[in-house]
């Protein structure tokens, strides 16, 4: 998982399964998918390959028959094969469950994370049952790559996220991302989420020296001085707030990133 897209998943902390159908337009699909996520995945696969064209379906008729005479590690170039045409076909649910079917054959630590990052993906585009059925897959994922690579801070950062959004003990996540920034300062994705979860509690002086220290690790991640802004904010520091946001319209030419900045300064002035 790529700190921009961390950026995406931890900010929905903020303000606020189907998962083999996940939709690739509509708020309206998703759901309608979501009403099957009991059903068994390979009913599901096949109501997905209905909808799929017919040269994309041919290559993945074509795979699952290779993988379907393979046995043992011989399965894992097949199950690459198939994740790769349901990631480019934008199914990340159908993806996964390959992904996971690998891990559980190589049962190695990076097979595990990649399994476990795809589940923590994509349960924060989830509510409810949905949500934290691949919550609790991406704990179990993460928990066999810890076992296996205790050494590896993306997997103990990945995790601790796991842990705080989808297990009786967000503590437990707390420590473990705490972990990870005293072993490496410089370990953004664990500040980061230090930050949200910090704002998500209330801790705004906290979340403003996690942001503060992601602005200047990652300098080309400007939509982070937003979340900066917004923790200045609400610690109290208008004035602060208000000197971030327009530095950064000074520099950004994102228009969606001014477009949330002026908003952001609207709203500060306002209240």
């Amino acid at each position: 998982m790529g700190t921009r897209q961390l950026l995406l998943i931890a900010s929905c902390l903020l303000i606020g399964g189907a998962v083999f159908l996940l939709p690739r337009t509509t708020e309206a699909d998703k759901a309608s998918e979501s009403q099957v996520v009991s059903e068994d995945f390979s009913k599901q696969l096949e109501e997905v390959k209905k909808q799929t064209p017919a040269e994309q379906l041919g290559k993945i008729e074509f795979f699952e028959n290779k993988l379907k005479g393979a046995t043992g590690s011989e399965r894992i170039p097949w199950l690459d094969s198939l994740r790769k045409q349901w990631d480019a076909q934008m199914r990340p649910g159908i993806a996964a469950e390959y992904v996971l079917q690998k891990a559980e054959l190589s049962n190695d630590a990076n097979s595990w994370k990649d399994a476990g990052m795809r589940f923590l993906g994509l349960a924060s585009f989830f509510a409810d049952s949905d949500k934290n059925s691949l919550l609790q897959r991406a704990i179990a994922c993460l928990e066999k790559a810890n076992e296996l690579n205790a050494n590896d801070p993306e997997i103990k950062t990945q995790l601790g996220i796991a842990y705080v959004e989808g297990s009786q003990e967000p503590m437990k996540g707390i420590a473990l991302l705490r972990e990870a920034v005293a072993a490496d300062s410089t370990n953004v994705d664990a500040q980061l989420s230090l930050g949200f979860f910090s704002m998500k509690s209330g801790q705004y002086d906290k979340a403003v020296k996690r942001f503060t220290t992601v602005s200047k690790l990652r300098p080309d991640l400007p939509e982070v001085n937003l979340y900066l802004a917004d923790a200045l904010s609400m610690s109290g520091d208008k004035k602060e707030a208000l000197s971030v946001i327009d530095k950064l319209l000074k520099t950004t030419t994102d228009s969606l990133i001014q477009a949330s900045a002026n908003q952001r300064k609207k709203d500060i002035q306002q209240n």
